[in-house]
């Protein structure tokens, strides 16, 4: 069997800190983070080393239980606040690099599907077809319903039964409103755009209606690759509908591998081939000269946030506030309309899950994906085998640090070694980003994704 290549994105979030809350560890360098300087410097070197694509998070809300309390650490330690907007920049990096690709979240929960779809299509003609949309329905919900002016957390299964009707709207707006041929520019005869090939679009939906034209034309992928995060029932059914890459953030391979072949078999299921979601997994790695240099570097890492601020995280992302849970209970019996992937990932079907106050001793050393740790031999030993039994076909690398320093091992000392054991191309991908990340012929969504059917 032939060696997979692997594809490589960075995971980052428009803040001075991200997964690890350790913005403050030495190495870390975000005082600049606000700037597009900052930004343009670790794009431009990311994309001269290889990587695929940019991944930038977004967090609305923040950490907040369901008294609508925050806790104090979120502000005194940064902890997914400040948060500034992914999108903004997404075209200044394009302009700035020749090749990468951009992925950037947006919450069917906080946006509205028109808007959100011209964001999109002006963003991939800005690019030039390198753009992509994360779709979440979001974390921190208790924070945004307070900050959108909703009345109450709309229940897990919910906002996903209003994301596909966000993102189908979307799809017939992206496939549907303008025929390939609309746009003439005729100056002889003063037409830009036959209005005969320009369509209305009409929807009266449970959670959205719409009734006009889409004022923006078409752009080079037409619809931006489709992302998706989260690996719950309504999760995963959404994502064999719709997604082209899926975003998970496992630790435990035999679990992962479980869950991808799902994925998988639900995508068959909708009709589509199994090989037509891609699944990157979040990952850290630490790389030194000995085994014993990396191991000591990761716990080092793992020690430089605060027990606070680590039990903000872990409400922000799962609703969840152990603080108030018996530290000899475990997660089992808790359900919560937010994490639900974030609560899977601490229960296991054997009986063995954790207590409370073992998750709270050991959030430092769990937040994120894989924990690659060793010397550039090891660590690819390392990633070799977990694809191998995952069936994973890429990575979100995770910068720990913050900065362009974060990835200095990984580009310079790792990727010359996946690339000698086939693991990643010998020359840069380029084209589309759903070109270099997905097996379509060409930079539109395949005749088997339910967009086609909008196509006039």
């Amino acid at each position: 069997m032939p060696t997979k290549q692997l594809v490589l994105g960075a995971f980052e979030e428009f803040t001075p800190n991200f997964i690890g809350n350790s913005w403050h560890h030495e190495r870390g360098d975000t005082a600049a983070f606000a700037t597009l300087e900052f930004w343009t410097d670790m794009v431009t070197k990311l994309d001269a080393a290889g990587f695929d694509f940019f991944f930038m998070a977004e967090a609305i809300g923040y950490p907040m239980n369901d008294a609508g309390e925050v806790p104090e650490a979120v502000i005194r330690e940064a902890v997914q606040f400040p948060v500034h907007d992914p999108l903004t920049i997404m075209s200044a990096l394009a302009a700035a690099t020749p090749r990468i690709g951009f992925v950037a979240t947006a919450s069917t929960t906080a946006q509205q599907p028109l808007l959100n779809a011209r964001t999109f299509t002006t963003l991939d003609h800005l690019t030039g077809g390198r753009i992509g949309w994360n779709i979440v329905t979001s974390d921190n919900q208790q924070a945004l319903v307070r900050l959108l002016g909703r009345t109450q957390v709309t229940p897990h299964d919910e906002r996903y039964a209003a994301a596909t009707e966000f993102v189908d709207l979307d799809l017939e707006l992206w496939e549907g409103a303008w025929e390939d041929d609309a746009v003439r520019a005729d100056k002889k005869n003063k037409v830009f755009a036959d209005p005969s090939k320009v369509h209305r679009i009409r929807r009266d939906g449970t959670y959205f209606t719409f009734d006009g034209y889409f004022p923006a034309t078409p752009s080079p992928q037409r619809t931006p690759t489709l992302f998706q995060a989260g690996t719950s029932e309504a999760g995963t059914t959404f994502a064999a509908q719709y997604a082209e890459c899926v975003f998970t953030q496992d630790r435990n391979a035999a679990r992962l591998a479980a869950g991808i072949a799902r994925l998988r078999q639900k995508a068959v299921d909708a009709g589509r081939p199994a090989s037509s979601i891609k699944v990157v997994n979040g990952a850290s790695f630490i790389i030194a000269d000995t085994e014993e240099e990396a191991q000591r570097l990761r716990a080092e890492l793992n020690s430089t946030a605060t027990r606070e601020a680590t039990a903000a995280l872990f409400l922000g992302w799962s609703g969840v506030d152990l603080a108030q849970l018996d530290p000899e209970a475990t997660l089992d019996d808790v359900s919560t309309e937010v994490g639900h992937t974030m609560l899977a990932m601490w229960r296991n079907p054997d009986g063995t899950s954790p207590t409370i106050g073992e998750i709270l001793d050991s959030l430092p050393s769990t937040f994120g994906g894989m924990k690659f740790t060793g010397t550039v031999t090891s660590v690819a030993d390392q990633v070799e085998a977990f694809v191998a039994e995952t069936d994973v076909d890429g990575f979100l690398v995770e910068n720990w640090y913050g900065g362009i320093e974060g990835y200095t091992e990984f580009t310079d000392q790792l990727m010359p070694e996946l690339r000698r054991r086939g693991l990643l191309p010998e020359t840069p991908r380029t084209g589309t980003l759903r070109e270099m990340l997905t097996d379509a012929d060409g930079p539109r969504l395949p005749d088997w994704h339910p967009a086609a059917r909008y196509r006039r």
